[in-house]
Parts: structure tokens; sequence; C-alpha cells
């Protein structure tokens, strides 16, 4: 396991260099219905992985939204192949390793913590925003397991994109808390009742004439 060491100058230069860099490629990037956040629980934050970009944009959310220490988890390849990421806040995960134990445990922990953010991406690898629905890995169900007897808010993230009337694509973040049982398959269905809804909204962007949105 990789885990995360912040450090301050580090953080200063993802946020005002790093992170710039990467949203320069959007023309827009807006968070829809933001939730009440407690400022005295924990934060866990799950989002669909459509590129990795996200991560960025997960970080904009948390700097100006959740307004927590930024934690994610991130497959160690991925994490390996861009090292600074773990001085920012990420930490990684290794699946069919004896060290998948090490990093479900940590992650459990970040929860008891509530100036924490733990943003996961349950897929746990890149996918397309188009899929129909998105899937839950198991690890996430022993996260849950190890954090029951901590209190911490879960927020539900969705982003999509369109490009419409721009050059570049507007990446909408549609929000929304989760306040249902703490089970892996119940939150996996709150989260695709979600995710449908949200793809229904992005799809009327721009008025289109109803009989675009229905199969004949």
């Amino acid at each position: 396991m990789i885990r995360d060491k912040p450090i301050k100058q580090l953080r200063w230069f993802f946020t005002h260099i790093v992170e710039k860099m990467v949203l320069r490629h959007f023309a827009k990037i807006s968070f829809l219905d933001n939730p009440a956040i407690n400022p005295e629980q924990a934060c866990l934050v799950l989002m669909n992985h459509y590129s990795f970009n996200d991560g960025a944009i997960l970080h904009r959310l948390n700097r100006q939204i959740l307004k927590k220490q930024f934690r994610v988890m991130v497959v160690e390849d991925q994490l390996k192949a861009f090292i600074p990421l773990r001085y920012v806040g990420c930490f990684s995960v290794k699946k069919a390793s004896r060290e998948v134990i090490e990093s479900l445990n940590y992650a459990a922990e970040l929860l008891a913590d509530p100036g924490n953010m733990l943003g996961i991406y349950p897929q746990g690898e890149v996918y397309s925003q188009h899929l129909e629905r998105v899937h839950f890995e198991n690890g996430l169900s022993a996260i849950l397991k190890k954090s029951s007897g901590k209190t911490f808010q879960v927020i539900f993230g969705v982003t999509l994109l369109d490009y419409l009337d721009s050059f570049k694509p507007h990446a909408r973040v549609y929000l929304q808390e989760y306040s249902g049982e703490r089970d892996l398959s119940e939150m996996e269905l709150a989260y695709n009742k979600f995710f449908v809804e949200c793809k229904a909204r992005q799809r009327s962007l721009h008025n289109p004439p109803v009989r675009t949105l229905t199969e004949k």
C-alpha cells in the first residue's frame, strides 16, 4: 500500500497549477444541488469514474463545497504512474493482494475524523459515462462494515459531459446526500436510481423535442 503523505507546498501547487491545467480543457465545471455539509462528520463521496480528469473535478468539489481534508483511494498502478498524487491526499489499493486489507482498514479509519473527505470510485476502474448503470466493487462493502460504528455523511456524485453550444465540454456534477442503509446492495441501487435521474436531466438540456427523449 502507498499511503498518502500530504505536503502543504505541493497541495498549493496542485490547487493553483495542476487543477487549473487539467480543468482548462473544460468550458465549465458546475456542481448542482449541493448538499448541506456537516462540519462535525467525515464525508464519503462516491462518484462515477469516467476519466482521469475526474480526480481534478473531485479536488475542486472538495475545495469549493465540502471543504475537508482531501483523501482519495486510487488503484495502485494508477498512483504509481503519477506518484506526486500521494502528496495531495491519494493512497493506493491493490486488488487481489494481501495489501488490500490494509488499504480498506485505512479508508475506514479516515471516516472517523470529521475533518476528512474520503473519495472513492466504487467501479474500481475507468468506464464510459454512457453505461446504463454503475456497478460497485466489493471493497466498498468491507469499508462500510469496518466503519459501522462511525457517523459520517455519504454523498453521491454523478459527472456527465456535453458540448452543446461550446467547443469544450461542460462538466455537470450532480450531487445528492444518501441517508439510507449502509449496505452495498442498497447503496448501489440508490446510486443507480440517482444516475438514471441525472442522465434524464442531462438529455433534457436545451429543451429537445419531447419525441426525441423516448423510444418508439
